[in-house]
């Protein structure tokens, strides 16, 4: 996986999750409810996730309690975008 976001207060690696095989991401134009169902966005390949956080998307990813919607702390290829 190239895409992993740094959980800052833990320290370790959280991934992406998909739903019926596509990555979900929220889009920023929707502000306080781009983590609602009706406002996500699905891609199915890791490089279409890629292109969109670039351009701002937050990614749900995988917590210790439940997939959580975030934007900072994203790193890809090893290298922190957000």
């Amino acid at each position: 996986m190239r895409v992993f976001r740094l959980d800052p207060v833990t320290g370790l690696k959280q991934f992406p999750i998909r739903e019926a095989g596509q990555f979900v991401l929220g889009d920023p134009k929707h502000g306080r409810k781009k983590h609602t169902v009706a406002n996500r966005v699905l891609v199915g390949t890791e490089q279409e996730m890629i292109d969109l956080i670039l351009r701002g998307h937050s990614v749900r990813v995988e917590t210790s309690t439940r997939p959580s919607l975030v934007r900072l702390n994203l790193y890809v290829d090893g290298k922190k975008v957000s």
